[in-house]
């Protein structure tokens, strides 16, 4: 049956009209926003107070079926109201609240992080699910940063992925006050016993061989935290030449409530760990790290250099307490120590009598050098063995050879030899000039014809460098 026939008057025909119209024109519109709210109410992020966080709220709507991501862009950074060039960076932080979004994925870290110039915050699922997710900004280590009055703006952006839809930008607008009431002394400060920035070390100095750094925790912290060292060079001197860090000791005293390091350990290369607080973030206010030196006979005289970085993790993220300097003077040595075994002074042979088994005299030399050049050491024999009448005795009855005790140089007179009158060469050290040591064996037989008494001669030592 055709509608025309059941039309009898235009009344009617506006009635059934009037019921088919709605039903063929109304469509549900495509819907793909982003909005913001935030938690403690208004339209701007204000933060006032040191270690406070406030959390704004990113709504995403969309039934478009198609999936997204959302940018955050640092459109102005922090800039001081009253001087332009002074900015706030690491200070100003976000972190994402985990579980607060339903579909996507929530691309921010748990932890404390500075913003980014740009990055990528949440993505969607596949499906593009309308879905909701909280940020949380805060001001963190307030005392490195300038009293004033901040202020910038964050962007965030809700881009279509695979899609030619247009993006949806807000901006955030962000007001940051740094008192100047609250601006004193750092959390941790780090300095030497007398308040410098320099720890000097001198191997041949009593009073420099060891140094004390002072460690001063001002603030309370809320969670468990560490105390690092870290060489920011290599320790070298003024010539190039490089000292070994093991050459370097540390301990940590006076710490009783963190966990420090109170036997002596060298120095490394790496990141080392000096002090940690208690789980529950408490620690002393106080602890003090002893430097000192290790043997330095081996180390080449000079003025060596580098500086200590020190830093502070919490929880994984990093920050810089600052850098002390480390120089290390060890002075030019150039001597000789010379012990007899049996006597002093003088190569000695008393109530010398004839016919009798060899007499041995023995001394100990030690050779004191850390110019880094090679040397000679010579002996100097001033006479003869004579008695006090003025006898004296053959040169073939006075012998003498050299003992290595570990020497690294070359010895010459490894065989007994006669003791001559006038200079002779005993040793010849090694490239580097190394401190050295050795024995000299003096021998003394008696013939028959030796006239009976007590024989006697001077002996000097002296070094030259080649």
């Amino acid at each position: 049956m055709k509608i025309a026939h059941l039309i009898k008057s235009p009344l009617i025909a506006a009635a059934i009209l009037a019921l088919f119209i709605p039903a063929t024109t109304v469509l549900a519109a495509d819907v793909f926003n982003l909005t913001y709210t935030l938690t403690e109410g208004g339209s701007v992020l204000e933060l006032n107070q040191p270690d406070t966080f406030k959390g704004v709220r990113l709504q995403i709507d969309s039934n478009v079926s198609t999936r997204y991501q959302v940018v955050q862009r640092v459109v102005s950074p922090l800039l001081s109201r009253d001087n332009p060039s002074q900015s706030i960076k690491d200070n100003f932080v976000y972190r994402g609240l985990r579980g607060s979004n339903q579909y996507g994925d929530l691309r921010v870290p748990v932890s404390d992080s500075a913003l980014r110039n740009e990055e990528i915050i949440y993505v969607s699922d596949a499906s593009g699910h309308a879905d909701s997710f909280t940020l949380a900004y805060g001001l963190v280590r307030e005392d490195t940063a300038e009293p004033g009055y901040y202020s910038g703006k964050i962007a965030y952006t809700l881009t279509p992925i695979s899609s030619v839809r247009a993006p949806v930008t807000l901006v955030l607008d962000v007001f940051v006050t740094v008192s100047a009431e609250r601006k004193g002394s750092p959390k941790i400060e780090i300095t030497t016993s007398l308040g410098g920035t320099s720890i000097l070390l001198n191997p041949g100095k009593e009073d420099r061989k060891t140094a004390d750094v002072a460690v001063k925790i001002n603030g309370n912290f809320r969670k468990p935290f560490s105390i690092g060292q870290m060489l920011a060079r290599p320790i070298e001197s003024q010539t190039g030449s490089r000292l070994d860090e093991r050459k370097v000791n540390f301990v940590v005293r006076q710490a009783k409530i963190g966990v420090a390091e109170n036997m002596q350990n060298s120095l490394g290369r790496g990141m080392q760990n000096i002090y940690d607080s208690s789980p529950s973030g408490a620690a002393d206010n106080y602890f003090v790290i002893t430097y000192g030196l290790g043997d330095f006979s081996d180390v080449v005289a000079g003025r060596y250099r580098t500086s200590i970085q020190y830093w502070l993790d919490e929880m994984g993220k990093q920050s810089n307490l600052g850098t002390l300097e480390l120089e290390i003077e060890s002075d030019p040595v150039f001597d000789i120590k010379i012990t007899p075994v049996d006597q002093r002074y003088a190569i000695e042979f008393q109530n010398v009598k004839a016919s009798e088994p060899p007499r041995v005299s023995e001394v100990l030399i030690e050779v004191l050098s850390n110019t880094g050049r090679q040397y000679q050491l010579n002996q100097e024999v001033l006479s003869e063995l004579t008695n006090k009448e003025g006898d004296t005795v053959p040169t073939r009855y006075f012998t003498m050879r050299t003992e290595s005790l570990n020497t690294k140089g070359k010895l010459r007179m490894s065989n007994f030899e006669e003791v001559k009158k006038g200079s002779t060469v005993l040793l010849i050290s090694d490239d580097r000039g190394s401190a050295d040591q050795f024995k000299i064996v003096y021998q003394l037989e008696s013939p028959k014809d030796i006239k009976a008494g007590d024989y006697s001669t001077k002996i000097t030592y002296s070094l030259t460098e080649l």
